[in-house]
């Protein structure tokens, strides 16, 4: 029986012995599930505000890790990004301000019909959305939301995949379209509006 997700990333920030942990540390204290949580322990912060100043290192890690993935490389961080030295106090802040996103995806979360989560194609194809994710989430745009959705699609796939759970993936895949949707609606927006800006100078 698997241990709980949130004991998994519990385990994971405390494997760390440096009074300074860094996300290279945590990475290389993972297991079999390692990978996987350290993704989901850097989408907790976009998906509830509990730390808004390490958005810009986590979500360039969660792109960096994503890509590995897909070039079958093992995980590890650029220095600039996996040495950068974090209080430990910040990654305390993390799992304590994410507890109630871990607590339910441990509640919804199974292993169940999963096993072709762990081929090489499903790897590869989960860590281009993730890696897509990412990027959206890491772009600097004004509007609510940019950030939440693509991060909740992080973490569902993330998590599904740790866990083995061949139906919750697919929530995850529909978070991938209503995020793409969603950035989508935004740049037609914004079109629009320079087309009445330029129509009104231009009158």
């Amino acid at each position: 029986m698997r241990e709980p997700l949130s004991k998994s990333l519990k385990q994971l920030v405390d494997s760390t012995d440096t009074e300074a942990p860094t996300l290279n540390n945590l990475l290389e204290a993972t297991g079999e599930r390692g990978l996987q949580l350290v993704i989901v322990f850097m989408a907790l912060p976009f998906c509830l505000p509990v730390l808004p100043g390490v958005s810009t290192p986590f979500g360039l890690a969660i792109i960096f890790l994503s890509v590995r993935q897909i070039l079958n490389e093992p995980g590890r961080l650029p220095r600039f990004i996996g040495d950068r030295k974090f209080k430990p106090e910040t990654f305390q802040k993390i799992l304590r301000g994410g507890v109630r996103i871990v607590g339910w995806i441990e509640k919804v979360t199974h292993p169940r019909g999963g096993n072709w989560l762990a081929s090489d194609a499903a790897r590869r194809f989960h860590a281009v959305l993730i890696c897509l994710m990412g990027l959206l989430m890491s772009l600097p745009l004004p509007v609510p939301l940019t950030n939440t959705i693509p991060a909740w699609a992080i973490l569902i796939i993330a998590a599904s995949t740790a866990e083995s759970d061949g139906r919750l993936i697919w929530l995850g895949h529909l978070a991938v379209a209503g995020a793409l949707a969603y950035f989508i609606f935004i740049w037609n927006a914004v079109e629009e509006m320079a087309r009445q800006i330029a129509a009104w100078f231009s009158a």
